[in-house]
């Protein structure tokens, strides 16, 4: 890069006032340490499933690059909050 960044102009991040320059800025954007340990709780579990259900998350995990009961994990974990 040949051009010099400046950050003179920018008086905001996301909305936040920055302050003085050399301020610390406080963005809160992490879980706390408390709903973080509760989110990697789980509970083992035994499912029978169909062929063709156990192979479509099969199929989907190798696509993503995980595994499948990652993927069941985050669907059944996704279905439970849903409200209605």
């Amino acid at each position: 890069m040949k051009r010099k960044i400046t950050y003179a102009d920018l008086d905001k991040l996301n909305g936040e006032p920055l302050g003085k320059p050399g301020a610390p800025v406080k963005l809160d954007f992490l879980p706390s340490p408390e709903r973080v340990r509760q989110s990697l709780r789980a509970v083992k579990v035994t499912v029978s499933l169909e062929p063709s259900s156990l192979d479509y998350y099969r199929r989907q995990a190798k696509r993503r690059g995980e595994t499948a009961t990652e993927i069941m994990r985050r669907v059944l974990q996704a279905h439970a909050l849903v409200e209605v």
